[in-house]
């Protein structure tokens, strides 16, 4: 959210007056370095003292809260603040790597895998890397498995035996996909060179 964007209405959810919170001397205080939040004394809302991005501030955090107090100093009185931060697929998967050369022998025997390059995706949730797909020809498929931390990893399966006679290399595109709407994308180049 850019700054100044609303975020809650502070004197309706607390049962705060208006009057209270401008002749009184409400204030926000944020925990932090950073101040996130500020209130307006006019219409008693919570809005965005800064411009937030859920990546930065919580990344890798499945589920990420910001908290502060309003103050109200004539009263002496101290309320507690959590604003939870959504994600929105503000993000596309990408790979590290464009593009990958692998080698393989023409003598590679078929069903033989080969891990590929994962791509990375930094929301969280439905919208973070939800499948891959491989486009190229015959020779090749695609296995994901899963890994321990939940991660997809990649494999390129040699469906068909390789004749480098009939083609010396293939080239196939990896596309991997986030679960957003609509869903992002992101692609990476695999050369496979026959060795003779």
């Amino acid at each position: 959210l850019p700054k100044g964007s609303f975020v809650g209405d502070v004197a309706k959810d607390l049962a705060l007056q208006l009057a209270t919170i401008r002749d009184r001397g409400a204030r926000i205080l944020d925990r932090g370095r950073t101040r996130y939040f500020a209130l307006h004394a006019n219409s008693g809302h919570l809005v965005t003292a800064e411009r937030l991005d859920r990546e930065q501030l919580c990344e890798g955090v499945q589920r990420c809260v910001l908290r502060c107090e309003v103050i109200v100093e004539g009263e002496m009185k101290v309320y507690e603040i959590e604003v939870e931060i959504t994600d929105i697929n503000d993000n596309a998967p990408s790979f590290r790597e464009a593009e990958k050369e692998l080698r393989m022998s023409e003598t590679t025997p078929p069903g033989s895998r080969f891990p590929l390059i994962e791509a990375r995706d930094s929301d969280v949730g439905v919208n973070s890397l939800q499948s891959y797909e491989l486009s190229g020809d015959e020779h090749f498929s695609l296995s994901v498995q899963a890994g321990a931390d939940g991660e997809k990893r990649p494999e390129l399966v040699l469906a068909k035996a390789l004749d480098r006679e009939e083609a010396a290399f293939h080239e196939l595109v990896l596309r991997a996909s986030d679960g957003g709407e609509p869903a992002r994308t992101g692609t990476a180049r695999i050369r496979v060179s026959v060795l003779d």
